[in-house]
C-alpha cells in the first residue's frame, strides 16, 4: 500500500511538472502560435468521440433494449403457454355442452351399474349457470354397505369427465344390520364456451 502511494505521488508530480512546462511555453511563445494545433486537437478529439465512441454506445443501448423486450416477450409467451395448457387440461376433464342433456344422469347410472347398485330415488338434474359454466346437480338415495359406499364414491370422484360428490349423508339403518341409508348430491360443470 505504501509503495503504491509513493508511485502515485511520483506520477502526479510528473504530470504537474509537465503541465507547468506546457503553460510556461504557451505564455512564452503566445497562444496564436499553437492555435492551429489546439484547433486540430479539438477537432480530432470531437471526431473520435462522435465518430468512433458514440455510435457503438448507441448501438449497444439499442441492442440492450431489444434483448430486454425479447426476454419479456419470451417470459410472457412461456406464461401464456403454461396457462393455455392448464386451460386445455381443464377442458379435458369437463363434459361438452353438446352432452348437456343426459350426460350426468347417464354417468351416475353407469357408476351404479358397475357395482350392481340400484338407487331408491334419483332426483331430476338441477342446472344453474354462473360465470360461463353450467353446474348440474343430481340427488340420489341408496341403501348400501360401507364398502359399497367407498367403491362407488371412488368411481364417481375418479371419473372423466369430472363428477364431484358435493354432499353426502350416511345414516345407519337400525332395522337392517350392516346397511346404511345414503343420500348424495353429484355435480359437474360444463363450460358454455371452450377457448382454443
Amino acid at each position: 500500500m505504501a509503495g503504491q502511494e509513493i508511485d502515485l505521488k511520483i506520477y502526479l508530480n510528473a504530470i504537474k511538472g509537465e503541465g507547468s512546462l506546457l503553460l510556461a511555453t504557451i505564455r512564452d511563445k503566445g497562444v496564436k502560435r499553437f492555435g492551429r494545433a489546439f484547433g486540430m486537437s479539438a477537432f480530432l478529439v470531437a471526431a473520435a468521440y462522435f465518430g468512433v465512441y458514440k455510435p457503438p454506445q448507441k448501438k449497444i443501448s439499442r441492442l440492450t433494449r431489444e434483448i430486454e423486450a425479447a426476454r419479456a416477450m419470451a417470459e410472457s409467451g412461456a406464461a401464456y403457454q403454461d396457462l393455455r395448457g392448464q386451460l386445455v387440461g381443464s377442458y379435458g376433464t369437463l363434459p361438452h355442452v353438446k352432452d348437456r342433456q343426459q350426460w350426468l344422469s347417464n354417468a351416475v347410472i353407469d357408476s351404479l351399474r358397475a357395482d350392481g347398485l340400484t338407487p331408491e330415488m334419483f332426483h331430476p338434474i338441477v342446472e344453474t349457470e354462473d360465470s360461463g359454466l353450467i353446474f348440474q346437480t343430481s340427488a340420489i338415495q341408496l341403501t348400501l354397505k360401507f364398502n359399497d359406499i367407498d367403491r362407488w364414491l371412488q368411481r364417481l370422484e375418479g371419473a372423466t369427465p369430472l363428477m364431484h360428490v358435493s354432499a353426502l349423508e350416511v345414516l345407519k339403518k337400525p332395522d337392517i344390520l350392516g346397511w346404511n341409508s345414503v343420500s348424495a348430491s353429484v355435480m359437474t360443470a360444463i363450460p358454455l364456451k371452450r377457448f382454443n
